[in-house]
C-alpha cells in the first residue's frame, strides 16, 4: 500500500490539470462505480489523473490511482486491497487497465456491497460491453464514453481559448446565431487541415512522430483490445489488418460488398461481418446503416473511425469530401446517430432520424431545400447551409 501511494503521488505531481475535457462536466461524480470507456490512445489514463489533480491534493490519502498491471495483484485480491484502503481513510480508487485483472467484475461488485463509502472510477476498452458481460455490474455502474479530441478541444489546447460546446440543435437550427458568437473571437476553419491530419489523438503533444504513435496505437488496438479481450486467435490478426487497409483505399461512398471483401481477405462472409462489428466497437471503423435497417445486419457503408487514420493508412490523395464525411460522422459518434437516407442516393444521410444532410467540400449540383448542406467552402450564407467545422463543437 505504501509503495502504491508513493507511485500515485509521483504521477499526480508530474503535471497540473490539463485540458478540461467536456466529459469531466458530464459525469455524476457521486456515483459509486464509474466507467470511462474509450478507444486506445484517446487519453483515458490522463483523464483519470486530471480528475485526481483537480479534486485531490497530491498527498491526499483519500484518492489512489492504480494500474492493475502491477505485479502485486497477482497475489493480492483487489477487493482485499480496497478494504485495507478504506480502513486507512481511502474513498476513491482510480483503476486503470482493469482487463489485466482476471476477476475484476466480480470483485467490483464485492467492493460495492462491502464498502459503501468507496468510489471506484475505472478505464475500459471501447470494445467492452458490460451489459452483455455482466448485467448485474452494468446495473450498478455508470459508464461514459471518452472520445478523442473534438475540433473545439483541439483549438482550445492549441491556443488556450475557452470555447463552448454546442448541441446538435444549436448547430442545425440556430446556425447564424452560433456562428456570430464564435467568429467574434476566432475562425475555426483555420485549424481544420491540422485537425484532419493529427488532431483527434493527443500524440502531437509528445516529441515522437505522430504517425509512429498512431501506428503503434492501431496495432495495440488489434492485438490487445480485439485479440486479447475478445479472445480472437493470433492468426486472424493479418486478416484484420488487411481488411482495414482495403477499406481505407476504396471510396467510402460505395456500397459495402461483404462477399468481395471475404474473397479478398480469404475468409467467409460471416467472418467479415464479425470483423466489421469488432472494428466498429473498437472505433477503428464507423459503420453507417440504412435508415430502415437494424445494426444487427450489414452496414451500407464503412468509414474509418476518424480522419487521422486515412493519413496513416497511405491514402495520400484521399478525396476531400470523404475526409469531411469521416470528420462529421466521427464528431457525431458521441451521442448521435447517422444513417444513410432511405429516400435518396448514397450522398444523403440522416442525423438522429430528424435532419437530412449532404456533406460535401462545396455544393456543385442543384440546391435542394429538402436537406441541410454541410460544406467546407462556397456560399455558406444560403439557408440550410452549415460550415463543416461547426460539427467539431458538439463536445
Amino acid at each position: 500500500m505504501d509503495y502504491l501511494h508513493r507511485t500515485h503521488n509521483a504521477l499526480i505531481k508530474q503535471g497540473k490539470p490539463g485540458l478540461q475535457r467536456a466529459l469531466m462536466e458530464e459525469i455524476d461524480w457521486n456515483d459509486r462505480i464509474i466507467g470511462i470507456r474509450g478507444s486506445r490512445g484517446v487519453g483515458k489514463t490522463t483523464f483519470l489523473l486530471d480528475y485526481a489533480r483537480r479534486y485531490y491534493a497530491p498527498n491526499a490519502p483519500e484518492c489512489l490511482y492504480i494500474n492493475l498491471n502491477q505485479f502485486s495483484f497477482t497475489v493480492t485480491r483487489l477487493a482485499d486491497f480496497a478494504g485495507e484502503f478504506v480502513r486507512q481513510g481511502g474513498r476513491t480508487l482510480l483503476l486503470d487497465q482493469v482487463f489485466k485483472y482476471p476477476d475484476w467484475m466480480t470483485e467490483f461488485k464485492e467492493c460495492y456491497y462491502k464498502y459503501p463509502e468507496l468510489r471506484i472510477v475505472f478505464t475500459a476498452s471501447a470494445v467492452m460491453n458490460l451489459e452483455e458481460e455482466d448485467p448485474e455490474l452494468a446495473s450498478l455502474a455508470s459508464v461514459y464514453h471518452l472520445a478523442g479530441f473534438s475540433l473545439r478541444e483541439f483549438i482550445q489546447l492549441d491556443n488556450g481559448l475557452t470555447l463552448p460546446a454546442l448541441s446538435l440543435e444549436d448547430i442545425v437550427e440556430r446556425t447564424d446565431e452560433v456562428l456570430g458568437d464564435i467568429f467574434s473571437s476566432i475562425n475555426p476553419s483555420l485549424w481544420m487541415d491540422r485537425y484532419l491530419e493529427y488532431g483527434y489523438y493527443p500524440f502531437h503533444l509528445e516529441p515522437r512522430l505522430y504517425s509512429e504513435n498512431l501506428l503503434k496505437t492501431l496495432n495495440m488496438t488489434l492485438e490487445v483490445d480485439l485479440l486479447f479481450i475478445k479472445q480472437l486467435e493470433q492468426r486472424l490478426l493479418h486478416k484484420l489488418r488487411k481488411l482495414i487497409f482495403i477499406l481505407a483505399q476504396r471510396p467510402a461512398l460505395q456500397m459495402l460488398n461483404v462477399s468481395q471483401l471475404a474473397t479478398e481477405i480469404e475468409t467467409s462472409r460471416s467472418t467479415v461481418m464479425n470483423y466489421i462489428r469488432y472494428l466498429s466497437d473498437a472505433r477503428v471503423l464507423r459503420s453507417i446503416y440504412r435508415a430502415e435497417d437494424t445494426e444487427s445486419g450489414k452496414p451500407a457503408i464503412a468509414y474509418l473511425g476518424n480522419p487521422n487514420l486515412y493519413h496513416l493508412l497511405g491514402q495520400e490523395a484521399c478525396d476531400r469530401a470523404e475526409l469531411l464525411r469521416t470528420f462529421v460522422f466521427n464528431q457525431l459518434s458521441k451521442g448521435h446517430d447517422a444513417r444513410l437516407s432511405a429516400r435518396s442516393s448514397l450522398a444523403l444521410f440522416e442525423i438522429d432520424g430528424k435532419y437530412p444532410v449532404q456533406i460535401e467540400e462545396e455544393l456543385t449540383g442543384r440546391y435542394r431545400s429538402d436537406r441541410y448542406y454541410i460544406l467546407e467552402q462556397g456560399d455558406l450564407s444560403r439557408e440550410k447551409t452549415i460550415p463543416v467545422w461547426l460539427f467539431g463543437f458538439l463536445y
